[in-house]
């Protein structure tokens, strides 16, 4: 790489402090820059093997110096509008995004990257295990947690790298070329940062700057802007969530499926025809293999387990209706008894479930509540479901084996976590622990 003299690395999330030991690790100069005073995050964010106070500005002190450097790269979650990359940008100074910078130091690795509203980390996920299934060395990073730039520190020789990519990252990359690239599905989203929808749909749309008639993209039609890109010279798949082409439907058997719905079945779809197009031997085998022993990503509708006639979902991620709608919905070609676990921490005191659930009176056959709101839901929903008051998600799994239930039981909230647990993450972990210590 050549030598660039000033680098700035604006955020130090995950992927900031990833770029600032890339950039260590190739002697660049640079400077770290962060909300607030040096002191409270220095030691916070773990920075004294990387670098030293003397390096690091608070973003109010390094505004007047952004436009002197050669290159900044910025987190996802802080935009080209920031106030403080205001004379950054008049003087054209190059921003970059995370994935960028990772990208020219491994763009001899073809790359697999997958953005869309809904479904990026389980396709992301599904495509990675799939193909290290078939025998092949993958990196899987991007949005989906690891940051790109582990691959570049790594310096791993690896087949393929597969990223997802949000709309934040595109907005700033330059040169990063995927071969295979994936847009699931484009629904109103992040209106904090895209004044209209079509504004969003465009930033996604640049994962194909670089991409050319040898390239291929895979495009869910939940997308109301795909006549945009449909003169792009890349070669093109198109698919429908519950309408997948015939041959792929008659080829594959979604009823041993550990995840379930039309929306993962699309995922399926995705991942196969990544596959298919990289030609991986005895794909039929191999991919059925895959659908009946896939758990799902965590949190998001993940098989936790089947003992004595039950079986356990983890959609710790759940924080509103309309995700516990779509997770019921997964269910709707099967017969078994269907039992929900909501409950969490109140928002408003005007939330109210039952409009969205009452559809499904019929397909749930009992709901356990826990948390704050334990008391709220009984009251809400106790005319119309049979709702049992559990405050706690051990009670809901020791009534569970009492009443020696049968069929599937949904981890699904549809409220936030802090009532009793950290985040979503720290419940769905212990949701899955505590449901194998006692079934």
């Amino acid at each position: 790489m050549n030598k660039i003299n000033k680098v700035a690395i604006f955020g130090m999330g995950k992927s900031g402090k990833a770029a600032l030991k890339l950039a260590k690790k190739y002697k660049q100069d640079f400077y770290v820059v962060n909300r607030g005073p040096v002191n409270s995050w220095f030691e916070a964010e773990d920075l004294s093997t990387f670098c030293s106070t003397c390096s690091c500005f608070s973003e109010e002190d390094f505004a007047q110096h952004f436009h002197k450097m050669d290159e900044i790269i910025i987190s996802p979650g802080i935009p080209v509008t920031h106030p403080a990359l205001k004379r950054a940008v008049e003087k054209g100074v190059p921003i970059l995004s995370e994935i960028e910078y990772a990208y020219r130091m491994t763009k001899d690795i073809p790359v697999i990257a997958i953005t869309g509203t809904n479904g990026k980390t389980t396709t992301t996920t599904m495509i990675a295990e799939a193909l290290s299934r078939a025998g092949k060395k993958v990196f899987c990073g991007g949005n989906i947690g690891v940051p790109y730039c582990d691959l570049a520190l790594s310096e791993e020789k690896v087949d393929f790298a597969i990223i997802e990519v949000s709309s934040f990252q595109l907005e700033t990359i330059r040169d990063f070329h995927p071969h295979i690239g994936l847009i699931l599905n484009i629904f109103p989203n992040h209106s904090e940062r895209y004044d209209e929808v079509s504004d969003y749909a465009k930033a996604k749309f640049r994962m194909l700057l670089n991409m050319n008639e040898s390239d291929h993209l895979i495009l869910g039609t939940e997308n109301p802007y795909l006549d945009d890109i449909q003169s792009h010279p890349s070669q093109k798949t198109f698919f429908t969530k519950g309408s997948l082409p015939e041959g792929f439907s008659e080829q594959f058997d979604f009823s041993s499926a550990k995840v379930k719905g039309e929306h993962n079945e699309a995922n399926f779809f995705a991942a196969w025809k990544v596959l298919e197009l990289l030609n991986i031997p005895n794909l039929p085998e191999l991919f059925q293999e895959f659908i009946n022993e896939f758990p799902g990503v965590a949190h998001r509708l993940e098989f936790v387990l089947t003992k004595d006639g039950i079986t356990l979902y983890n959609d710790a991620k759940s924080t509103n209706s309309l995700a516990t709608v779509t997770a019921i919905n997964a269910f709707k070609e099967s017969s078994e008894p269907l039992y929900l676990i909501l409950g969490g921490k109140l928002r408003n005191e005007n939330d109210k479930l039952l409009p969205d659930l009452l559809p499904y009176k019929g397909k749930i056959t009992k709901i356990f509540s826990i948390g704050d709101v334990t008391e709220k839901l009984a009251s809400e929903l106790g005319q119309d479901f049979e709702v049992e008051k559990s405050y706690e998600l051990k009670t809901v799994f020791q009534s569970v084996l009492k009443q020696k239930l049968k069929g599937n039981l949904v981890f699904s909230p549809a409220f936030p976590s802090f009532d009793q647990f950290k985040n979503y993450v720290d419940r769905g972990e212990k949701f899955k622990q505590w449901a194998r210590e006692i079934f």
